[in-house]
């Protein structure tokens, strides 16, 4: 039973990471191509995902969404993870797209596990074995080949590059960690709705999404569509499931 479970979860994280790489790629197209910037891109997402998240949760799973809001750590919970866990995740990381590329953006962010282990490492006094510092390496090493194709003059970028994709890494760390208790009580749905909601109001806040800049066709509109549905709304919610099966530190590496 346990093995079927954790492999359920290495399933479901390794589809979250395939498509935020997808999500990646789309933002790039959307960056270089139809000049939309990475604060109007997060203030659509966040704001289209929360918005259909928490509407699954009341006609689908037929709950009220406002559980979480009866005990205050749990608020303080879903503020941190709002702000932290999605809007400085998703900025980040297409920040570092904007300021570069997707090949750079995706190996700086596939660093956060090292971030994971360094907590739980802390957390639970105990040095991790050879063998899964061994197999991170391996990842991330894969990561680069596969995202260069052995061309490492892909990886340039900027220091502000630099330093904004391992902020990047940092807060996927924290989002793997934080929200584990809130997903116990309440659901992925509802968390990571209520999250991309408080996300919303901050991104919004620095760039309303009304505020559309870049050229609006055909081809953008799919590529928007493809990030906040695909990479967003999807991704994050079957990411967040598969901490119920799995480690932080595992489902990092995936």
């Amino acid at each position: 039973m346990k093995t079927k479970a954790r492999l359920r979860g290495m399933l479901l994280a390794s589809l979250a990471a395939s498509l935020w790489s997808i999500s990646g790629i789309s933002g790039e197209i959307l960056f270089k191509e139809f000049h939309f910037s990475a604060d109007w891109l997060v203030s659509v997402r966040t704001a289209v995902s929360g918005i259909l998240l928490l509407i699954a949760v009341i006609f689908i799973e037929k709950k009220s969404i406002f559980k979480p809001f009866k005990r205050v750590e749990d608020i303080i919970g879903i503020l941190l993870f709002g702000i932290a866990g999605i809007y400085f995740v998703q900025f980040t990381y297409f920040r570092t797209i904007e300021l570069s590329n997707v090949s750079f953006a995706t190996i700086l962010q596939f660093t956060a596990p090292f971030f994971i282990f360094i907590y739980e490492s802390v957390k639970n006094k105990k040095v991790p074995s050879i063998s899964t510092v061994v197999l991170l390496f391996m990842t991330i090493l894969g990561v680069v080949c596969i995202a260069t194709k052995g061309n490492f003059s892909n990886l340039t970028g900027s220091r502000e590059a630099l330093l904004i994709g391992v902020v990047s890494a940092i807060m996927i760390a924290f989002y793997s960690i934080q929200p584990k208790q809130l997903l116990k009580r309440y659901g992925s749905i509802t968390v990571v709705g209520w999250g991309m909601f408080v996300g919303s109001i901050i991104a919004n806040v620095i760039h309303p999404f009304w505020k559309v800049e870049g050229d609006i066709n055909f081809e953008s509109v799919i590529q928007v569509i493809i990030v906040v549905i695909l990479g967003t709304a999807i991704a994050y919610l079957i990411y967040i499931a598969s901490l119920n099966y799995i480690s932080s530190s595992l489902a990092g590496i995936l």
